[in-house]
């Protein structure tokens, strides 16, 4: 089974992180070869790459590894912004590693210009209707751009404000294909500043990053979390309604179906809650729950009616 990291407990945000990133087999096939990355000078890349390969040593026979090296190195390059003893948003997190990974990796914006671009990047179509000026009644002004991304975000919809016969709080529960609309490429999303915009995938990636969003800040600033549950299919997530694909891949026969490689699920209040990740274990078609040092096999069902915050999926075809 997969082993646990003896991340401080002030900082399990990072190790939801690596232990789902670790699972993904191109970005975990990369690392494990040091002559990948042997001329690259940046010490993120290098430890990120020592700890994979402690995560995956046949030849170590302990349940834990220590990534006191990648802390150190984390540190140092997000100038103490993910600094030991200190707690943030696991997606903050992730975004940042992504990004210091490819630029330390000497990646560029060309596509597929380093293994994290290769494996996560996709691409969007944003189309913008701006805002009608009352002073005119020309045609309202419609832009369309393509932007790449290494990850989704999708809104969850409001908790009700209500209780139950019993005087219960009552926890809604959406699919996760009812959050996916945002890229129906049809539904509009309305702006602060007055624009609306449509959006659209028109490149799947290997793997898909999917963000649900469940932290926002109120008017004084607080953090608030919304508990609403997202039920989704551990296979078979079927993006077909949600992309636009270019003939080339749809002659190429590219598959829409993804199927869940790892989840993290926040446990809690925003400001005192813990995090876990799910991991399915392709070796023995196993999932198993991870937090802090505990690692315990669990039921797939479980996991589809979590309060899930980050996704990893993979392309049918990789299976």
């Amino acid at each position: 089974p997969p082993r646990s990291t003896l991340f401080p407990y002030t900082t399990l945000f990072r190790s939801v992180v690596v232990q789902s990133l670790s699972r993904v087999p191109p970005l975990r096939d990369f690392f494990l070869l040091p002559a990948n990355y042997a001329h690259v000078k940046s010490p993120l890349v290098k430890e990120f790459g020592a700890l994979l390969r402690k995560m995956w040593s046949p030849h170590n026979f302990k349940g834990q590894v220590s990534p006191h090296e990648l802390l150190q190195a984390v540190a140092h390059e997000s100038d103490n912004r993910y600094k030991i003893g200190t707690q943030t948003d696991p997606m903050d997190f992730l975004g940042w590693l992504l990004n210091a990974l490819h630029a330390g990796l000497g990646g560029t914006r060309k596509p597929g210009s380093s293994i994290i671009h290769k494996a996560f990047q996709g691409q969007v179509q944003i189309k913008t209707y701006k805002a009608a000026r009352a002073d005119t009644d020309a045609d309202i002004d419609v832009e369309t751009q393509l932007t790449p991304f290494l990850y989704l975000t999708v809104d969850v919809p409001p908790a009700p404000l209500f209780r139950d016969a019993l005087e219960r709080n009552i926890i809604p529960q959406v699919p996760l294909i009812a959050c996916l609309t945002k890229f129906d490429g049809s539904t509009f999303q309305e702006m602060m500043n007055g624009d609306r915009r449509q959006y659209v995938v028109t490149q799947l990636p290997q793997y898909l990053i999917v963000h649900i969003k469940r932290f926002s800040k109120n008017t004084q600033q607080y953090v608030e979390k919304n508990p609403t549950i997202v039920n989704f299919p551990v296979r078979n997530l079927d993006l077909a309604a949600y992309t636009q694909l270019s003939e080339e891949d749809q002659a190429k026969g590219v598959q829409t179906k993804f199927n869940l490689m790892a989840s993290t699920q926040h446990d809690g209040q925003p400001d005192s809650g813990t995090y876990r990740t799910y991991v399915h274990f392709k070796a023995n078609d196993q999932w198993y729950d991870i937090q802090d040092l505990h690692v315990n096999g669990v039921h797939p069902q479980l996991i589809s009616v979590s309060e899930s915050y980050i996704q990893v999926w993979r392309r049918d075809e990789e299976e």
